[in-house]
């Protein structure tokens, strides 16, 4: 039987099912992370990541970040390497810009996209300085990189499932 659970519910903001953990388990072997230094970054145990892996749980907002910081990957990479943002779910509807504002901005990354980087994968480094709110984020000097990190995970999933139906 195939796995119908969405892999972000934004509903209880969480993120799970077996692609999830498939692709999460992928790439740590890809960056080299063993499963008890992801486990210990994103603070539980190895039975718990093992369950997540199965597709069997699902994990938090802030476990996302940790996973994302240990794994040594930027928000928009990490949801694409995670299947959160696959070819699938743009084909369903997904703008690969949803995260820029309508206009000259997504207007001119669009033309960049097309025109100087034809790749599916969004240029994260380029691409999301254009966002006002992921700008103001990176500036702000109250937050550290973690705290940092979970709210760019949270903002780009939040948005995303707006323009989607509330599930990934």
């Amino acid at each position: 039987m195939a796995d119908t659970s969405p892999i972000w519910d934004n509903a209880s903001g969480t993120a799970g099912g077996a692609h999830f953990g498939s692709a999460l388990q992928e790439a740590a072997q890809a960056q080299g992370v063993d499963t008890a230094a992801l486990a210990r970054a994103a603070e539980i145990d190895d039975a718990m990541l093992r369950a997540v892996f199965e597709g069997n749980a699902r994990l938090t907002i802030s476990a996302l970040a940790r996973l994302a910081r240990e794994l040594r990957l930027r928000p928009i990479e990490f949801l694409q390497k995670l299947g959160f943002l696959s070819l699938e779910v743009y084909a369903a509807g997904l703008d690969p810009l949803y995260f820029l504002p309508e206009g000259p901005i997504r207007y001119d990354a669009r033309i960049y996209m097309r025109e100087i980087n034809p790749r599916h994968a969004v240029p994260e480094a380029d691409m999301t300085r254009r966002n006002p709110t992921l700008s103001a984020l990176g500036a702000d000097s109250l937050l550290d990189d973690l705290g940092k990190l979970e709210i760019e995970l949270a903002y780009l999933l939040r948005a995303a499932t707006q323009q989607m139906g509330g599930t990934l």
